[in-house]
């Protein structure tokens, strides 16, 4: 009786061990930020905006024409906007209106990247969009790259907006943990959930995905995925040859075309 009760202590002991060690990987493996200035490129002006938890974020404005759509961009989970500064100079250039800002932590916002922190960052720009700027929610597309995707998806289901584009996103962290981590079950012990698959089963607004068919992070697998779980009108756009990264750059001016047919199909319906 006493050696099964030791081996159910040291049993315990290591599911504790795995769920504390898994607790302090996860914003290290989630977030691959970089701090340091990031000076907006003409014509996109920097704004500062607070979060519901005093944290200070800082974003690039692109012009916002009176009437005209605008696509609130969240980005992957590595570098800054000082990262983005060409695909978001392209996405201006072709008549794209967005907002772009750094998450905590990443460039010269204040904090550190958590789950729900980066989902406070969204919910502030969204408010700096609505009552700052006053755009109204139904001219706003939410623009989700990598793990951006999730943090739009999350956003839809407590702000109003006109629809999603998801551009290289996931199924789920715990999707893409397991692969990870060679298959092993560890889901049970994260915190961290950015489930875009859960997400869009609840949302019925209208979805771009886009995917690279040579994508080396989130196999091209997820997208049809993703698109299953839409509720909403829902378009698959898989680029021959896209990477993770680079899909303005392989597919051309139609990248930024396809995504502004889209964003007026959504903002007009």
């Amino acid at each position: 009786m006493a050696t099964m009760l030791g081996y159910a202590v040291i049993l315990v002991l290591v599911f504790v061990l795995i769920k504390v060690l898994i607790l302090w990987v996860e914003p290290h493996v989630a977030f691959r930020l970089q701090r340091g200035p990031t000076p907006a490129p003409p014509p996109y002006t920097r704004f500062e905006t607070k979060t519901s938890d005093g944290i200070t974020l800082v974003g690039w404005r692109g012009p916002i024409l009176e009437g005209e759509p605008v696509l609130l961009y969240v980005c992957g989970n590595a570098g800054s906007l000082a990262d983005r500064t060409e695909m978001l100079l392209a996405a201006v250039s072709n008549g794209v209106g967005v907002v772009a800002f750094n998450y905590r932590g990443t460039g010269e916002s204040d904090g550190r990247p958590t789950e729900k922190g980066v989902y406070r960052d969204a919910d502030a720009i969204w408010t700096y969009l609505t009552d700052s700027l006053g755009v109204p929610a139904q001219r706003i597309v939410l623009w989700g790259h990598s793990i951006g995707g999730a943090v739009a998806t999350e956003l839809a289901l407590r702000r109003p907006c006109a629809g999603l584009v998801l551009e290289s996103t996931f199924r789920s962290a715990a999707v893409m943990a397991r692969r990870l981590f060679f298959g092993l079950p560890i889901d049970w012990a994260m915190s961290y959930r950015f489930d875009n698959e859960g997400n869009l089963a609840r949302l019925d607004h209208p979805v771009l995905i886009i995917h690279g068919m040579a994508d080396q992070t989130v196999p091209v697998e997820d997208a049809p995925v993703l698109l299953a779980a839409a509720l909403g009108p829902k378009e698959l756009w898989l680029i021959q040859g896209g990477d993770h990264n680079d899909l303005y750059m392989v597919a051309g001016r139609s990248f930024f075309e396809r995504i502004k047919s889209f964003v007026h199909l959504a903002t007009t319906r």
